[in-house]
């Protein structure tokens, strides 16, 4: 579900290629807390709404690309245009893997885009794409300001 704009044809587009566990939650939680940090990543979102996301966590092998964008606000459904396919099984940095699947099956290789993941080990060593959270805590506001302060670098 890739946006239509005929705008943003030819132009980079930014995409946020989206963890749940770890991410939008801490990694071990109750039931109850899951997607308790949801709402400061739709905060920085709010200010950046050329930012498109898809979904790399497992959620998406259980729930369907719609059932997960159901999990968001209104206003930022519509901006999670899909999921990342499964990686090659065996293969290293299998996050890393899966982005990079999506950006060619997209012909989107030369668009910047950011991971927002948990796991340092799913992507090469010092990939400069992925911005790393603490798992035990999920994204906290502090991590939050640096998500929007990349993404501003990154604007078009």
């Amino acid at each position: 579900m890739i946006p239509k704009d005929r705008s943003r044809i030819g132009r980079k587009m930014v995409w946020l290629f989206l963890d749940f566990d770890g991410v939008l939650h801490p990694g071990l939680c109750d039931a109850g807390d899951r997607l308790c940090r949801l709402p400061i990543l739709e905060d920085v979102l709010r200010g950046h709404p050329a930012v498109q996301v898809v979904i790399s966590s497992s959620w998406r092998h259980s729930q369907s690309a719609d059932a997960l964008r159901l999990l968001f606000s209104h206003d930022i459904r519509p901006r999670i245009v899909g999921v990342t396919p499964p990686a090659k099984a065996g293969g290293p940095h299998g996050r890393f893997s899966e982005i990079s699947a999506w950006l060619a099956l997209n012909s989107r290789q030369d668009d910047h885009w950011i991971a927002l993941d948990d796991y340092a080990f799913e992507f090469p060593r010092n990939c400069p794409n992925l911005l790393l959270c603490n798992g035990g805590t999920g994204l906290t506001e502090e991590l939050a300001v640096e998500l929007g302060r990349r993404l501003r670098a990154l604007a078009p």
